[in-house]
């Protein structure tokens, strides 16, 4: 027998990606080799079920994987949060996942892992020759590009209980990711040949360990391990104080990513979150002072219940105040277990969308000025795809630009690696990408 070969789908967001990089080493442990979406003897899928499309996209994708996999005699595997919160209507609705599993991976890998998978992880295959042990025949694995950025997971679930959040339905209460596991899953992320550590998690700014200490130790032992770039995500705004910033000044990307959801104090208070606008400028004008050239990302609803045209007055107010580098708005979505879903004053779906697209054309407005600010400047970029291509250009980020979820930088002139941190000048911009040359 041959060990199984398994690929995995991620579908969500970063914390998803944190969570399928440990899926696959503890797979790898128990002796299953990665493979490729279309010779992988299981397919696994990743899911998120924070909103309904996110919902559609993983049930489609569950179907879409099945049929690719069933057609060449492969299974598929669904995991994750969808799995978490819905497993029993999704085992009655889609049979033709053949494994399920929440986000408890213990029974999908004794599942997965035959004995085959057992002996390949110990080197050896049991009783296959007489008077000792015969080495099974290596089955290599597919090639991997080296990774320029890794997710690594600091904490989980959440105790917050925003009144419209679904996280706490599906991973419960807040829990901390010890700090052993951390430094471990950021030096095997770094030995991969990854460049940047991105730290997620619900509530980072939350994160400590008793009698070992918090984001200030783990950020210098992080950022000794040596990472180009340290990021941190979700840094929920009550819980930056001076400490917090003068240990990203000194060991982390001047970047802030802040989810403050409205301005409008009346609607924060029925969402379940603290502050208002000029609160939030105040956190603002600290966290500037504290991080010179620092980008601030955040993210807000349009069409909470409630919500009315003043309110959404004052959030534009505040986003043309603010000077955020970028921002993401989400149409109001009742989860149904939420006090949101259940609350009165409900808005039409139409006014949210057309609320959601004059908070969208407000941030891109005040935005511009932020990334047209950086035309002439000499950068750091962090390359994410060389630039051996015909039309010789390679894409990378700044600093100021988080992987995945912000804009990127569009680099010409010399060539470049995958993974090389090169110094280019800006000299011009695209909405939220930027151009820039690194010369002949």
């Amino acid at each position: 027998m041959s060990p199984t070969r398994f690929f995995i789908q991620t579908l969500g967001c970063p914390k998803n990606e944190a969570d399928s990089d440990r899926l696959d080493r503890a797979l790898r442990a128990a002796g299953l080799l990665r493979g490729r979406p279309g010779d992988a003897d299981v397919v696994v899928v990743n899911t998120c079920g924070f909103i309904d499309a996110a919902k559609e996209e993983s049930i489609d994708a569950l179907l879409d994987a099945a049929a690719a996999a069933h057609a060449r005699g492969a299974r598929i595997a669904a995991v994750g949060c969808l799995v978490e919160r819905y497993r029993p209507e999704l085992e009655a609705e889609l049979p033709e996942v053949d494994l399920w599993c929440g986000l408890d991976w213990g029974p999908l890998i004794a599942a997965l892992a035959t004995r085959a998978d057992r002996e390949a992880a110990d080197g050896v295959r049991g009783g296959a020759a007489r008077g000792g042990a015969e080495r099974l025949p290596a089955r290599r694995e597919p090639r991997r590009p080296r990774p320029v950025h890794a997710y690594v997971k600091v904490s989980d679930g959440c105790d917050r209980r925003c009144a419209y959040c679904a996280v706490p339905l599906i991973k419960g209460d807040y829990e901390t990711v010890p700090p052993a596991a951390i430094l471990a899953d950021a030096a095997a992320a770094l030995a991969a040949g990854a460049r940047e550590l991105v730290l997620v998690g619900q509530d980072t700014s939350r994160w400590s360990w008793p009698e070992w200490g918090g984001l200030e130790r783990l950020l210098a032992e992080l950022k000794a391990l040596g990472p180009a770039w340290l990021r941190l995500l979700y840094l929920q705004p009550d819980g930056v104080d001076d400490c917090l910033l003068e240990a990203l000044a000194a060991h982390a990307v001047p970047y802030a990513d802040l989810p403050l959801q409205h301005a409008a104090e009346g609607v924060l208070r029925r969402m379940g979150r603290t502050g208002d606008g000029d609160t939030y400028l105040a956190l603002l004008d600290r966290v500037r002072r504290a991080l010179p050239g620092v980008a601030v990302r955040s993210t807000f609803i349009a069409g909470f219940p409630g919500e009315t045209e003043a309110d959404v007055d004052t959030l534009l107010a505040f986003v043309a105040g603010a000077q955020l580098a970028v921002a993401g708005v989400f149409v109001f979505d009742a989860q149904e277990g939420t006090r949101a879903a259940a609350m009165p004053g409900q808005v039409p779906m139409q006014l949210r969308l057309e609320r959601a697209a004059r908070v969208g054309e407000a941030i891109d407005e005040a935005a511009a000025g932020h990334w047209s600010g950086f035309i002439g400047r000499e950068l750091d970029v962090l390359v994410e795809r060389g630039s051996g291509r015909p039309d010789g250009e390679a894409v990378g980020r700044l600093a100021v630009q988080a992987p995945d979820i912000d804009g990127r930088t569009l680099l010409s002139g010399r060539p470049v690696r995958r993974g090389q941190l090169v110094s280019a000048r800006v000299v011009g911009t695209l909405g939220y990408d930027v151009m820039a040359t690194t010369g002949d």
